[in-house]
């Protein structure tokens, strides 16, 4: 792609700029606080083979996200996918925060946090869980302009290298990568979060 095309994308796409009243969040390490949400791409289903929904996933400490297509936001398949996560990564956290939704707020999913011992809550506030709402910002922004580059609007595809590759980004807050962080470096995330 030509030099002047991608950077016409980057000028359509680019964010307005709004600053929105956030909730403070206290961490305490890595998987302490995974925030959990879903996004809703219904419009586009037909050209995704039906898959109408994404669960996305972040540790609030480390940045680290997770983004698994869904084709219903039904118990069982948020069940299905949140408990994937949970095996294939080899990680759970200690606290997990959503919205009030049904998909979260259900007997499958009350089984399963409790099965890995999960402190499930939600803030039932307009302040809802900011960390993940702004990784599902930043991933919708790189799809649009996925969509615009591309024609056509299929995103399954590029949902585990959209993933990945913000995972391999430096994160700003971090000061790293998140893909990179370990315990080891959970000393420096506390100087980070409070220098002034």
């Amino acid at each position: 792609m030509s030099k002047a095309k991608r950077k016409l994308v980057d000028e359509l796409h680019a964010p307005a700029r709004k600053n929105f009243p956030r909730r403070r969040v206290v961490l305490r390490g890595i998987d302490d606080l995974w925030q959990a949400d879903i996004v809703d791409m219904r419009a586009y289903a037909r050209s995704n083979s039906g898959h109408q929904y994404i669960l996305t996933v972040i540790d609030a400490f480390t940045k680290y996200a997770w983004a698994i297509a869904l084709k219903t936001k039904s118990a069982n398949d948020v069940v299905r996918a949140f408990g994937k996560i949970i095996q294939d990564g080899g990680r759970k956290p200690k606290n997990l925060q959503t919205d009030d939704g049904r998909e979260f707020f259900n007997a499958e999913f009350k089984r399963l946090t409790d099965k890995h011992s999960i402190n499930h809550y939600s803030t039932y506030s307009p302040l809802k869980a900011s960390i993940v709402e702004r990784w599902n910002r930043m991933m919708k922004n790189r799809m649009w302009k996925i969509f615009t580059i591309n024609g056509n609007y299929k995103w399954l595809k590029s949902l585990p290298a959209l993933t990945d590759e913000y995972n391999h980004r430096v994160h700003r807050t971090t000061c790293m990568r998140p893909i990179d962080a370990t315990s080891k470096h959970e000393k420096n995330f506390y100087q980070l979060a409070t220098r002034t």
